[in-house]
């Protein structure tokens, strides 16, 4: 089995065993979708998976789709942008929320080689998540926010976590957590949107095992090899701090085999490629038990 086999399967998950019951009962079609008001979901979702059915010709057929943010289980038969690492149902596709996802790859930040960045640990973002989710912000941010050599806090609040409004800094941009030699990934209402563009940076990343697996197949990076290994409630930061700091040649080498795993999600239209033999065979499978 070729690279792009593989990627096909891990894609479709269990859906391609023949031995695992699908439910039909709640299928819809295109037309279901027409009268949806979020805009959000609509611009973000909806329309990009539109699209998809109309390049593959699909757009007649049934299926099942969920258009949000996934950390929980899912049945195998059900289209997403991602699922929990520790689940194997449910069909992953890449088209939705494309451009936070995957936008700053394609066209990456402004960067710097690694031994010109700053000796720190850097981290921003907004009070997504569910404060009792391992490896959470929260944990992360009332841990270390005060701490020298390691840079954390909150760029704004939502989600009615006004109690984390203590541990606000200043937003920053993209090229801005590139100026530091480690940079954090840590996962929010799901996968964390930057996790693609800071595996293609000069910095290393630092993060717990994740919790979700997207187009990006996270379940497949190899912890200290694509990434150094957090635990999850982040009380190791500054031990790993440390390791870094008296590990850069090993530092190196981590950015070098992250550089080298991202290149294969490069090719734009491969990309478009796979996901289209992704739902073609999807529906392959769909029609056969109708």
């Amino acid at each position: 089995m070729n690279i792009i086999e593989k990627r096909i399967k891990y894609y479709l998950g269990d859906i391609i065993n023949n031995n695992y019951k699908v439910d039909l009962s709640n299928m819809i079609t295109i037309k279901d979708l027409i009268n949806k008001s979020d805009k959000k979901i609509l611009y973000n979702y909806i329309i990009p998976f539109i699209n998809l059915l109309y390049k593959t010709k699909n757009t007649n057929k049934k299926f099942s789709a969920f258009f949000g943010d996934i950390s929980h289980k899912l049945n195998a038969e059900i289209i997403v942008k991602n699922r929990a690492s520790y689940n194997t149902k449910s069909v992953i596709i890449r088209c939705m929320q494309f451009n936070r996802h995957w936008g700053l790859y394609y066209k990456p930040p402004n960067d710097i080689s690694f031994n010109s960045k700053i000796n720190k640990i850097f981290w921003r973002g907004t009070t997504t998540g569910n404060i009792s989710n391992k490896g959470n912000r929260f944990d992360l941010v009332s841990k270390w926010f005060n701490s020298t050599n390691i840079d954390v806090g909150f760029s704004s609040i939502c989600q009615n976590k006004d109690n984390y409004k203590k541990y606000l800094k200043n937003s920053v941009v993209e090229s801005e957590f590139l100026k530091y030699k480690y940079i954090l990934s840590v996962e929010g209402n799901d996968k964390d949107s930057g996790l693609n563009w800071k595996l293609n940076s000069n910095s290393v990343v630092l993060m717990p095992s994740p919790k979700i697996s997207s187009w990006l197949m996270e379940t497949t990076l190899i912890p200290n090899y694509h990434y150094v290994l957090l635990k999850d409630d982040f009380s190791d930061l500054e031990e790993k701090l440390l390791w870094c700091n008296k590990n850069q040649n090993k530092c190196i080498e981590i950015v070098k085999n992250s550089s080298v795993y991202m290149k294969q999600f490069s090719n734009n239209k491969l990309e478009e490629y796979i996901e289209q033999k992704v739902i073609n065979k999807y529906f392959d499978i769909i029609d056969k038990l109708q």
